[in-house]
């Protein structure tokens, strides 16, 4: 079985950003001087590129190595108001080596809770060796005081044969009208996916975490996120890829997103 800890992510935007990446914006349409404009139609479609960096590559609260430059393309498509289509690619160049991860998700509203499910292809240029597939199964929603909670369990059926479960809060408050402070906390577990202290497979405990977000709308579709996160390693957890013992981690830095 190859460890855990040769997984990687295109998910850490996830904190940064918080909720949906991909928000249809309207077409725009002019307005004639005497005559009432017709109602526009909002475009299915929705694009977003983002790049940034990172002080720790964690991921599913493995610490991959310092400094993380990376960057992706995503695109998504209304089905419908209740069904959406979306995929992308994300692109990370660290101390670990090149890394490209494949993507496509179908998510579904049903009441207040929106359902998902997904595929991702993770490619190491130069070490094929280590690619590896997942699929995942998730529920999100909004309870009391626009507090947002979400469960999601990826399984690795390629390379790893392990599960990996998430559960996330959040919480966001509007500073003003371009800047809001965002919160987010959870925990993980892992059944097989990453690595014991010992050397074994984990069926135990993973880790929790606590961040905080800024994003900042620079301009119009332009939004600028510096971020800190804290992650409390479970005392089982091999989470150092150099060394592979237990330690908890502290990470920043800031994602620049521009969406069409």
């Amino acid at each position: 079985m190859l460890d855990g800890e040769l997984i990687m992510n295109h998910s850490i935007k996830s904190l940064i950003i918080g909720g949906s990446f991909l928000a249809a914006a309207p077409a725009f349409a002019g307005v004639a001087t005497e005559i009432a404009p017709a109602p526009v139609a909002e475009s299915p479609w929705a694009f977003e590129v983002h790049t940034g960096y990172h002080s720790i590559y964690e991921f599913r609260g493995v610490d991959f190595g310092d400094d993380l430059w990376e960057a992706g393309a995503d695109v998504s498509y209304a089905l419908s108001d209740s069904l959406s289509l979306s995929g992308g690619l994300w692109y990370a160049d660290n101390v670990v080596g090149d890394e490209l991860d494949l993507y496509v998700g179908l998510t579904k509203t049903i009441g207040s809770f929106d359902l998902s499910v997904g595929y991702t292809y993770y490619m190491f240029p130069g070490d094929t060796g280590s690619d590896t597939q997942e699929v995942y199964v998730g529920a999100s929603t909004e309870v009391a005081y626009g507090i947002g909670l979400g469960l999601t369990y990826f399984y690795d059926f390629d390379a790893i044969d392990g599960g990996y479960l998430e559960f996330e809060a959040t919480k966001s408050f509007e500073l003003c009208s371009s800047v809001s402070l965002d919160f987010s906390a959870g925990a993980a577990w892992s059944f097989g996916y990453n690595v014991d202290v010992d050397g074994s497979e984990l069926d135990d405990f993973n880790h929790w975490f606590v961040g905080a977000s800024l994003p900042w709308e620079i301009k119009e579709d332009v939004t600028l996120a510096p971020y800190i996160k804290f992650v409390g390693a479970g005392s089982n957890l091999s989470n150092d890829f150099k060394t592979g013992d237990s330690e908890d981690l502290l990470l920043g830095g800031a994602v620049l997103t521009v969406s069409f």
